[in-house]
């Protein structure tokens, strides 16, 4: 008897868990597709960019780079939503914000990915990254953040100065 209800309270509890995790993916589906159009692009401009170096293209490990992105991706949005559920929703953040949160700074890594193969293709030496253009953006909205990390910078160096020319016989 015991073992019953307890199969029934079980079931319930991970058909719930389960719809609401086709909820989240369901309001995710922009930012699936959103995956899957940066990790074809970069698939493309990658094999594009190996072609204008003569690099040799093996087709099996970019097909088994591309299937890992697109896992990885997934693991990202689910991270994001999960992290979002857990973290966020307690401090009143919504669970999909913070997975897209999660998820925009994982496309940082894919654009600069695609920014890199485009800049070869045509050329171009890469001047900046998109980690070095987010960063311009961040200390630049909010100057005393970046005040901070640049005097929290200096007072590194400055250890590090002193503590070098203090102890020479150190590793």
């Amino acid at each position: 008897m015991e073992s019953s209800s307890f199969n029934t309270l079980f079931k319930t509890g991970i058909i719930g868990f389960t719809s609401e995790c086709y909820a989240i993916i369901f309001d995710l589906r922009w930012m699936i597709l959103l995956a899957f159009v940066l990790i074809l692009t970069d698939f493309w401009f990658g094999i594009s960019a190996s072609r204008a170096k003569k690099i040799e293209i093996r087709k099996s490990r970019a097909g088994r780079r591309t299937l890992n992105k697109i896992i990885d991706y997934l693991c990202y949005i689910l991270l994001g939503a999960v992290i979002g559920k857990a973290i966020g929703e307690p401090y009143g953040l919504n669970s999909i914000t913070v997975s897209i949160t999660v998820m925009v700074l994982c496309y940082c890594f894919e654009i600069d990915s695609i920014y890199n193969h485009i800049c070869t293709l045509h050329g171009v030496e890469k001047k900046y990254s998109i980690w070095s253009i987010f960063w311009k953006l961040i200390t630049f909205k909010f100057k005393a953040v970046g005040e901070a990390f640049q005097d929290m910078k200096n007072q590194s160096k400055e250890y590090k100065s002193n503590n070098n020319n203090n102890n020479e016989d150190t590793l």
